[in-house]
């Protein structure tokens, strides 16, 4: 089976990182697959939505396997910055749900951050233990402090010490923590409730959050005005008006 499986059921994808006997530990050719997913998701018309999990109990992901990067050594040399991976700036305009189940550390922990939304099993930890090895957390320390804070921040990136997933639903790292039984059922519902939407919309609005996030505010309503008038016109906001005053479901096509 591949090590990075990339399915669709519907409106709602799923990428399940699949390497259970080594943690979901990720090798450089399953940054690019996840990031070939993660692509074929923001193209494909009919999906509105993806899941992500790690497969097996123990592990989302225990991050970039160690020992291929101390084969690799500097034999990758420098290499010009591109938004091809999750790590490095690559951008799904789709919500992107994290299903967490056990350890969640350095580069899993990096592509739980990717996804906007993190549900967690109580046997979920959290780590960036990054600095124990002498290497850095990069895109985590960019997004944690806008997440849980600088201070909950700092100490998960300078201690490279875990957290359950009580902490991490108490700093707001996780939305919610559910049991393990029922961890990819809440998935699917919250995936199922968004799928349910208008897409444009959807979309629109996580667009303004992130962008909206990086401006004072008045540009950030200009922003916000610009985008609702792509909204207004679309036949979905029609569709969902109209489904509104007829007293049923909106059955939006993302149009």
């Amino acid at each position: 089976m591949a090590e990075v499986e990339y399915t669709v059921d519907g409106r709602i994808a799923r990428l399940t990182v699949n390497r259970p006997e080594k943690m979901n530990a990720m090798t450089d050719a399953m940054y690019a697959a996840i990031g070939d997913a993660v692509r074929s998701a923001e193209d494909d018309p009919e999906v509105r939505v993806m899941i992500v999990t790690g497969a097996g109990d123990a592990a989302f992901s225990a991050g970039h396997d160690l020992a291929e990067l101390a084969d690799r050594g500097d034999a990758a040399g420098w290499q010009p910055w591109r938004g091809r991976r999750f790590d490095q700036g690559l951008q799904c305009s789709k919500p992107l749900i994290a299903a967490v189940n056990g350890y969640c550390l350095a580069g899993g922990l990096e592509l739980a951050l990717f996804c906007d939304i993190r549900i967690a099993s109580p046997s979920a930890q959290f780590g960036a233990p990054e600095v124990t090895r002498g290497i850095l957390h990069g895109y985590g320390a960019l997004r944690l402090p806008d997440l849980v804070g600088m201070s909950h921040a700092l100490e998960l990136l300078t201690t490279g010490a875990f957290i359950d997933a009580e902490t991490a639903l108490r700093i707001g790292l996780v939305n919610r923590v559910v049991p393990a039984a029922d961890l990819l059922g809440e998935a699917e519902a919250m995936a199922t409730s968004i799928a349910a939407n208008a897409p444009i919309a959807v979309r629109l609005i996580k667009e303004l959050a992130y962008r909206g996030r990086e401006l004072p505010l008045a540009d950030g309503l200009r922003l916000y005005q610009e985008y609702s008038r792509v909204a207004n016109a679309s036949e979905d906001a029609r569709e969902g008006t109209r489904a509104f005053v007829e007293k049923r479901e909106a059955a939006f096509r993302g149009r």
